[in-house]
């Protein structure tokens, strides 16, 4: 049986990596469909069209998708990923266990 943390965690690489890609795809062929002119089609001034200053694309094709993954990953993180729990903490342990090695290695 695998561990609950290692599924947990896999699980949440899993949901973070696909939004990842699908952000990343959205934004570059959105862009590249429409900031970009063909030789057929160059760009011209009437096709800015600025939203709050910036050109129509680029609002749609990147400030809207990055405001989208910033609610993502405040929902994400505070509501769905789990805090497993790791166990006991063996971190005095190991501060005497490197304090000992130290002193073995000076001495």
């Amino acid at each position: 049986m695998t561990d609950p943390v290692v599924c947990n965690s896999r699980r949440e690489g899993i949901i973070i990596g696909v939004v990842w890609l699908a952000a990343t795809l959205y934004c570059c062929f959105f862009s590249w469909m429409y900031g970009y002119g063909t030789p057929d089609h160059p760009l011209t001034k009437a096709d800015v069209r600025p939203i709050l200053g910036v050109p129509w694309w680029a609002f749609w094709g990147y400030l809207v998708p990055w405001g989208v993954c910033a609610l993502f990953t405040i929902g994400f993180a505070g509501f769905y990923m789990v805090d497993d729990d790791l166990g006991r903490d063996h971190a005095a342990e190991l501060q005497a266990d490197i304090r000992e090695g130290v002193i073995d290695a000076q001495g």
